[in-house]
Order: structure tokens, then sequence, then C-alpha cells
């Protein structure tokens, strides 16, 4: 039989037993139902002691990384047929690294399989296993530690004996069965053939506890739905307006300009800063939806030195020209709400884009006057619509935590909507830098 080792100080007795279930779950999925491969529970681990192949499975420490090897071996000439090996900083990303190498792997296998079975003189099936040392070896898992083996029950008597014991499996299926300990030796599986009645309770007693544990943690599934709490500081800033200082109704005997108008958008810009809660929808490791709730305070200031010039139809009038300085700030409070798709390349980056809905709750304009003639201010309060539709899009990078998940990502804003009834109101920008904390 083969091994699957780690120090024991890397990962916990449940760490291990939820890789060991998703390499077993990967193997089911991978291997063929024509080839009739059924997985079976764990205690029936002597039937892997007929495995054609085996796969030796290690996670060791390197720096601040776990490191997973795994070689598959033909037992009879013990030559190396199919290996692969992963870095990675948490539990999570090993599973990755087991979903993304185990189609190639457990290919060689059916494909060996196949080969096999064209010269076989019995069904032709193969078998594979991955067996778990006993706790007292030297850098083992923990013994309750979960373990797949994969393999062709034959005729062999003793073999079929404790398949149909513990499992209720036909000798003429191929299997995929889970173990804890290392190869059992022929003296032991006859023991363990002779014993059936207490065989059977055991397994029937660890089945239960099994199915009690993988109930109350849920550690046989990834967790497809997460909820977290968000915050973020933004850059405000307005576009495709002049504030309506380019459009100064004209006189019957004048006309007036204002130049340096556009000045005013170009400094307007200012930061504020939202928070809420999140909620991520993961379908895989490529793909998710994201939905978000906030509470966004914009707010913005803008100055401009500007001039208004009245030119008379009468040549006999001079041209007037009055010199300004302008100052104009907003302050809005709105709800957002993102919708967002993400597209990721795990363990790198992600790309995310998306419609945001806003709902104005607070809006307060101020405009400050200069001249020779004196200073003159005038504020609103409201004034702007209840509704802004927006696009948002952006980047970043998932980072897991122990059982959690922190993102952290930038995002450009832009408004597809004016932010009030006024022909020339602005339309809005942001900048945002948000930071993600996924825990439920």
């Amino acid at each position: 039989m083969s091994e699957t080792q780690a120090s024991s100080d890397l990962l916990s007795s449940p760490e291990i037993q939820y890789l060991t279930a998703v390499l077993r779950e990967e193997a089911t999925r991978v291997l063929p139902a024509s080839q009739d491969w059924t997985v079976l529970s764990r205690e029936n681990m002597v039937e892997s002691y007929n495995a054609d192949f085996k796969v030796q499975t290690q996670i060791s420490k390197f720096g601040s990384s776990l490191v997973i090897n795994a070689e598959m071996y033909e037992s009879s000439s013990n030559t190396l047929v199919a290996s692969f090996t992963g870095k990675g900083a948490t539990v999570e990303d090993v599973e990755r690294i087991i979903k993304e190498q185990s189609p190639a792997f457990f290919q060689k296998l059916i494909e060996l399989n196949a080969n096999n079975a064209s010269s076989a003189t019995n069904d032709g099936a193969a078998a594979l296993g991955v067996v778990v040392p006993p706790q007292e070896q030297a850098n083992a898992f923990p013994a309750t530690s979960d373990s797949v083996v994969v393999g062709a029950a034959t005729q062999d008597s003793t073999v079929a004996t404790v398949s149909d014991t513990a499992a209720q499996v036909p000798a003429a299926t191929s299997n995929v069965v889970t173990a804890d300990s290392t190869q059992p030796k022929p003296e032991a599986a006859a023991t363990a053939a002779k014993d059936t009645t207490k065989a059977t309770s055991e397994v029937k007693e660890e089945n239960k506890e099994e199915k009690v544990a993988e109930t109350k943690d849920g550690q046989n599934k990834p967790k497809r739905v997460w909820g977290g709490i968000t915050a973020g500081v933004t850059y405000n800033d307005f576009l495709d307006t002049k504030f309506g200082l380019d459009r100064i109704p004209q006189g019957e005997d004048y006309s007036v300009t204002v130049e340096g108008a556009d000045k005013l958008l170009d400094n307007y810009w200012g930061i504020g800063f939202k928070a809420g809660f999140g909620i991520m929808f993961m379908f895989n490791d490529f793909f998710n939806l994201r939905g978000d709730l906030n509470i966004a305070l914009r707010q913005g200031t803008g100055k401009a030195n500007s001039s208004v010039i009245v030119s008379w139809d009468d040549e006999d009038y001079d041209d007037e020209k009055n010199d300004l300085k302008l100052e104009y700030s907003a302050t809005q409070l709105n709800i957002d709400i993102p919708l967002l798709a993400r597209v990721s390349i795990p363990n790198a980056i992600y790309f995310e884009a998306g419609p945001m809905f806003s709902f104005n709750v607070y809006a307060k304009n101020k405009v400050t006057i200069k001249d020779y003639h004196g200073t003159k201010t005038y504020e609103e309060k409201g004034g702007l619509k209840a509704f802004e539709f927006d696009i948002a899009t952006g980047l970043g990078v998932m980072r897991h935590i122990g059982k959690s998940i922190l993102d952290i990502d930038l995002r450009l804003i832009i408004g597809m909507t004016r932010i009030s009834d006024s022909k020339d109101s602005p339309k809005t920008w942001q900048g945002q830098l948000n930071i993600t904390y996924w825990f439920l």
C-alpha cells in the first residue's frame, strides 16, 4: 500500500479529513461510471491489499507554505506512472491544487486500467490505493484521518469476505475505499474476515460518527455562500458639466460670455467614505456573484478664477469685464447597491463588473462668488434625483485567512444618469479602494 504523510503540527485532524474527502470526491468524479467504480467506506481498506497501483501523498512545510506532493506507482514494478506537486498558503489552497490536478492524475489510471483490461483474464479492472499510516509513526497524520483507496475487488476469498461484510459490494465491481492504516498483512486480512460480526458493528458505529461530524462542521462541501462587512475610501468627482456657467442668458442688445468656467470642473474633487454589508455566491474558483448594501458619503469642492464679459451691440459702449472667484462644494449621502459578476484567476487576481443602483437620501450644494462688489453665497439642500444609475468595474485580490476570506479591490464608478433634473447637471464618477472581510 501507499501512504499519505505530513508533520502532525501542520494540519489538524478535521483538516486532513476534509482534504482526503476532497481527493475521494475527485476520484469518484473522474473515474468513469462505465468501469463500475464504486465508493466504499474506509473500513474496507483490506481490499487495497490487491491494488495494482498505489498513490503516496505527502504534505510538508516549505517556509510559510504548505507543499503537497502526490505520486502514483505500479505496485508490481514500483514504477512511477503519474505525479503532481503544488504549493499554497492555506488548506483551501491545497484543496484547489487537488481539484486542478486530479483530472489528469486519475486519467492516467483510467488509461492504464483500460490497457490492462484488454489483456487480463478477469474483469480487467485495476486498483489504486492511498492509505494513511498509523499515528505512532514519525511525522504521520493522526490515525483518525481519512484516506482514499481505489480498487477492484477480485476473486480472492479473503478480500471478498471483508467487502461483503463491511459494505455489501459485489466482488466484480471496482471500488473507491477510505482507510487510515498502513498496508494490511495477510494475517490481519484473515483475522478481519473471521471476525465479521465485530467488524460490522465497528463499521456502523464509525460511519455514524463520521456522518455526525460531517453534518456538524460541513467539511465535505466547499462553502458557496458568504456574508461579510465591507468598507472603503472613495475619490469623488464630476463629469460632463460646466455647472451652467457657459449657458448664461443673453440680452437683446448685449451678449454675455464666461471665461474659465471649465476650470471649476477641472479643480473639483473630494474624498468620501463607504461602509456596509455584502453577500457573495461562489459557484466555483473561477466565477462568483456579489451584492453589497452600502451607505456612502460623497463630497467635493472646486475653485476657479473666472471672468464675465458683457459685449454691447452699440459700439459706443465699451465691453465690461468682471473677474470672479468661484467656489463650489457638494455633499451627498447615498445608499449604493452594486451587483457585480466576478471572474477570477485563482491565487492571483479577479476582475469584476456590473451595475450600481444609488439612492440619494441627503444633498447639500453651496456656491460662493466673490468679485469687486463683494462676496455672495448661495446654498441649497436637496434638489437631486432620488435615483442614480451607475456602472462599476474593477479588479482585486482574494486571500484566505483561516476559515475567512479577505478581499481588496480597486473600482471605477461611472455615472450613466445625471444627479439632478438640470440639463447641465453633472454625472458622478468615483475611484474606490475597498476592503471586504467575508466570515459569515
